[in-house]
């Protein structure tokens, strides 16, 4: 079965963007995938060195992002313009194409998707998992001036109804919106997919698919007759997630999914 991805890149993360690639083909090995790669600055030379790293059940499509676009968008070091790009994907991809699953560059997926994939969207925009609960999601909430109903989720792992999205998405609205209120934002793409469909969100368990190491480390402190572990990881999660400055290809990366990015790491 063809599934259809979704990634954001810069020419520093192409590296990454691989080991995660062969990550998922690699433990999809009966799935034929659609990569979508939006850019600004990937030349001939990259692309020419990404195909020849890929495995064969990986066809490489890219669409090339005008950062014009964003002018006066907030931005920082951390979070670059390519955070932007997802929420504008559905005016942008072929119309053959209903459903989503975007990736992050730094993570890996070491098990089957088809589950997460193939998840129905009841009437959903966007299958995701979110890292916060209680009085984060209040003062997202209030933060944001949305209802209860509305769910502050983290973009680099979810499933998005394409289809549905062309009908709903409004792109001056949203950029309107992040335009006038950077002051406000915090983590900006996450920000603008809770404000405007935060109450069309179908959540998903962290631990399974987008599990970093923080997350363990706040589990095992509840749980310490029983903590989680790399058996656990293998058994249990399919994608792990490597959240904030907390790099399995840095010296000081602390925690024990450095591994898993070992196993897939482009030379």
């Amino acid at each position: 079965m063809k599934k259809n991805i979704l990634c954001a890149i810069n020419k520093g993360y192409i590296k990454h963007f691989l080991a995660m690639i062969n990550s998922l083909s690699d433990n999809n090995k009966e799935s034929d995938f659609d990569v979508y790669v939006m850019h600004t600055n990937l030349d001939d030379q990259d692309k020419a060195y990404m195909e020849s790293i890929v495995p064969e059940n990986i066809k490489l499509s890219y669409i090339y992002m005008d950062n014009s676009l964003f002018k006066g968008a907030p931005k920082v070091k951390r979070y670059p313009y390519e955070i932007y790009y997802r929420i504008f994907a559905p005016g942008l991809l072929p119309e053959s194409v209903d459903r989503i699953l975007y990736l992050d560059s730094d993570l890996i997926v070491h098990n089957n998707i088809d589950d997460l994939y193939n998840t129905d969207f009841k009437g959903n925009l966007f299958v995701a998992c979110t890292q916060i609960k209680g009085f984060l999601q209040w003062f997202n909430r209030v933060r944001l001036t949305v209802g209860k109903n509305y769910y502050y989720m983290n973009t680099g792992v979810m499933v998005m109804n394409i289809s549905e999205l062309r009908k709903v998405i409004d792109t001056d609205k949203i950029f309107k919106f992040i335009k006038h209120n950077g002051w406000r934002m915090t983590l900006y793409d996450q920000d603008v997919l809770c404000k405007f469909f935060g109450n069309r969100i179908l959540l998903v368990d962290r631990n399974k698919y987008n599990l970093a190491d923080r997350h363990i480390r706040a589990y095992n402190r509840k749980h310490k007759k029983n903590p989680m572990d790399l058996e656990w990881v293998d058994k249990n999660n399919v994608i792990v997630h490597y959240l904030g400055t907390n790099k399995p290809w840095k010296d000081n990366y602390r925690g024990i999914l450095k591994d898993y990015y070992q196993r897939y790491k482009i030379k």
